[in-house]
């Protein structure tokens, strides 16, 4: 029989979901939510998803319990050279400049909502493309997010045929070894600068025990939030870039109407943020 998710129960998840993650659920989504919650509802024998609430906020397993709710809740969509119009100015412009500025010091580079880990490898192909950071040690790519499984199946490096439909096989075959006919696994070489961890883009302090980053990429998980997290993001964000940093947002993002004191600039295709040099 199917349990009814009440309107107050649906409240009080979106609250909640806020609070925690960010998440923007408007009254649009509502069944959205209501089956991305019901797995779990019904693998607990919960009665009602009031219940599964009480669950969540105060039961002891409540953060193994909040590990398996996350891939129901987070779209861990992504792949292998996703919006190129960004990736040129990065590839074209901003990495080299990186390189003359740091004078051989170790560039810092993160992907934040990394999901499953195809931008952060992409990060450290278009090094390698451009010959840039080949020193060992100069170059340290870290993929950040908030669901733990994705980022298991980020450092495991393998992938299937989706996550390279924005690319070609010689691509392919230049930087990964095919597993079977259907996977195919990143390089040592590609691997190697790239590491995961965990954090919550919305709770203070997850860029705490990084280096300041000299190139972050957050796209495509702002549209997901809702205003007050987006501004919690962004002052995360700045407190994680050094000065003189670049942010690059989704296509479909914006800080516009966000009081931290991003640089914008425009370039054909792309559009990017960047935290101006002390004193500048």
């Amino acid at each position: 029989m199917a349990v009814a998710f009440t309107d107050e129960e649906f409240r009080l998840w979106a609250e909640w979901l806020a609070e925690e993650f960010g998440h923007r659920w408007g009254p649009e989504r509502r069944g959205i939510l209501r089956t991305r919650l019901e797995p779990r509802r019904a693998a607990l024998g919960l009665d009602s998803f009031d219940a599964l609430l009480f669950h969540l906020r105060f039961h002891p397993e409540r953060e193994a319990e909040r590990e398996r709710l996350l891939p129901h809740l987070t779209n861990n969509e992504s792949y292998f050279c996703r919006e190129r119009g960004s990736l040129d100015v990065i590839a074209g412009e901003v990495m080299p400049e990186l390189a003359k500025r740091l004078g051989g010091a170790q560039a810092q580079v993160m992907s934040a909502a990394c999901a499953t880990g195809e931008e952060a490898y992409t990060l450290s192909i278009l090094a390698r493309e451009r010959g840039l950071f080949t020193a060992p040690g100069s170059l340290r790519v870290t993929g950040v997010d908030v669901d733990p499984q994705a980022l298991e199946r980020a450092r495991a490096g393998v992938y299937g045929e989706h996550a390279f439909r924005g690319t070609e096989l010689p691509w392919r075959e230049r930087f990964f070894t095919p597993q079977d006919e259907k996977t195919w696994e990143v390089r040592p070489a590609v691997r190697e600068p790239v590491r995961f961890r965990a954090g919550n883009l919305v709770q203070d302090g997850w860029w705490r025990g990084l280096a300041p980053q000299h190139l972050v990429l957050c796209r495509n998980v702002m549209i997901y939030f809702d205003e007050a997290s987006v501004l919690r993001a962004a002052r995360g964000l700045w407190e994680a870039l050094a000065p003189g940093g670049y942010l690059f947002l989704g296509h479909a993002e914006s800080l516009r109407h966000v009081p931290v004191p991003f640089e914008l600039h425009r370039r054909p295709g792309s559009l990017f943020y960047r935290r101006p040099l002390e004193g500048a």
